[in-house]
């Protein structure tokens, strides 16, 4: 009987998995994918756990929509690593992800079990990358990437997801519950070899964002600030297209010509005059 429980309790127990794909991928800056894979994780998780013994008390949401976010997860997850492996400039990596998201969502809702969940976003996203590195190719006249990134990484990641989606979709009739645990391990594998080693987008040293709770909550300072109090240098006033310049009157120096105000010389005095008519004269009283 115990060996019955941990055979329907090994699905739920494999799906967790994820979590260090997470971590690694936190790790290497990519914090976007990392979530993707935690979310993967946690409706996966409690999707098998419904169809455990004992743990129905688990299933929150409708079994239907626990299994739609199950099956989009881990194709958005495949959609999400193969354009991090890509390395995209922006605003290209935005709107390349966020158009596999929209597609997917509807992509899965209208069949949740065919060929075409995964097979879309991967024949898509290999289309996209092999577009982008052929141009690479022209441009430098050079294997691009690396001959290395090719063995280390495409290469065995390419293979534990082959592998994955066989035993998804051909081998589950011998015994559900080893077969999905493998297609778990397989799938989580694939994911850490084909993410990049580091995210150029994320910064380095000091600079470098980091995940945590307070960034989540945003709490957190920006990245490359201490808490500890320094000498901020004083901000320079630029003109922008929301503050306008403006100069005090009294300040402000005139940009026209003006004539200058004519005062007559004191006239000589002349002999015989008295003392108080050059007083007139001049202008003195």
């Amino acid at each position: 009987m115990g060996a019955f429980i941990a055979k329907m309790l090994l699905p739920t127990v494999s799906s967790l998995v994820f979590l260090p794909a997470a971590s690694v991928a936190a790790k290497r800056g990519f914090h976007m994918e990392a979530m993707v894979y935690f979310f993967t994780m946690f409706f996966t998780a409690i999707y098998h756990a419904c169809d455990g013994p004992g743990l129905s008390i688990l299933c929150f949401m409708r079994y239907d929509i626990l299994e739609y976010f199950s099956v989009y997860g881990t194709a958005l997850s495949m959609w999400v690593t193969l354009i991090a492996l890509g390395d995209f400039d922006e605003p290209q990596r935005s709107s390349i992800t966020m158009f596999g998201v929209l597609t997917t969502a509807v992509r899965i809702y209208q069949d949740r079990w065919g060929y075409g969940i995964y097979s879309g976003p991967i024949g898509s996203a290999v289309f996209i990358i092999m577009v982008k590195w052929l141009q690479k190719m022209k441009q430098l006249r050079a294997v691009y990437p690396e001959k290395t990134v090719y063995t280390q990484k495409v290469g065995p990641g390419c293979c534990f997801g082959a592998l994955a989606l066989m035993l998804r979709f051909y081998f589950e009739e011998w015994d559900y519950a080893y077969v999905h645990s493998f297609y778990h391990l397989s799938l989580a594998v694939s994911f850490v070899l084909l993410l990049p080693k580091t995210n150029r987008y994320a910064g380095t040293g000091r600079n470098a964002a980091k995940l945590s709770c307070f960034t989540l909550c945003c709490c957190t300072m920006s990245p490359g600030s201490s808490k500890e109090k320094t000498d901020k240098p004083k901000k320079k006033s630029s003109r922008t297209v929301w503050t306008v310049p403006i100069e005090k009157p009294w300040t402000r120096g005139c940009s026209t010509p003006t004539l200058p105000l004519y005062n007559p010389p004191p006239s000589t005095p002349v002999k015989g005059t008295s003392i108080s008519k050059l007083k007139e004269m001049n202008g003195w009283k």
